[in-house]
């Protein structure tokens, strides 16, 4: 088991502290390939990084793209907060989370956990 660590802005982070928040939806770089099911992450919050949580991952999905990657869970996870599964796509490319091109290059994916 290894223990990775990721930072979150800080609506995200609270989501999580308060147990609303159990998925994370991150680029499939080379980095988040190396995650398996058992595995640790330590969220730390931006802006300070000053406070962390530990989660267990106990799933994990791949997705070509993000449409494919937001859709499945958007009720659960989005319709609060964005009219559509467009909306969240064109957020994570203009928001500057990450680029169409590095998107296209190295696919989805989403971490299922529970906090520990």
């Amino acid at each position: 088991m290894t223990e990775f660590i990721m930072k979150l802005f800080s609506d995200s982070f609270d989501r999580i502290k308060l147990g609303q928040k159990k998925r994370e939806y991150r680029l499939y770089d080379e980095k988040r390939r190396k995650i398996k099911v058992g595995d640790t992450i330590k969220f730390l919050k931006l802006p300070n990084l000053d406070d962390e949580i530990r989660v267990r991952i106990n799933k994990i999905e791949v997705f070509d793209n993000w449409y494919d990657c937001y859709e499945k869970y958007f009720d659960e996870d989005f319709k609060g907060r964005y009219e559509s599964i467009e909306a969240v796509v064109m957020d994570t490319y203009d928001g500057g989370y990450y680029t169409r091109e590095e998107s296209e290059k190295n696919k989805c994916v989403i971490f299922h956990f529970d906090r520990i």
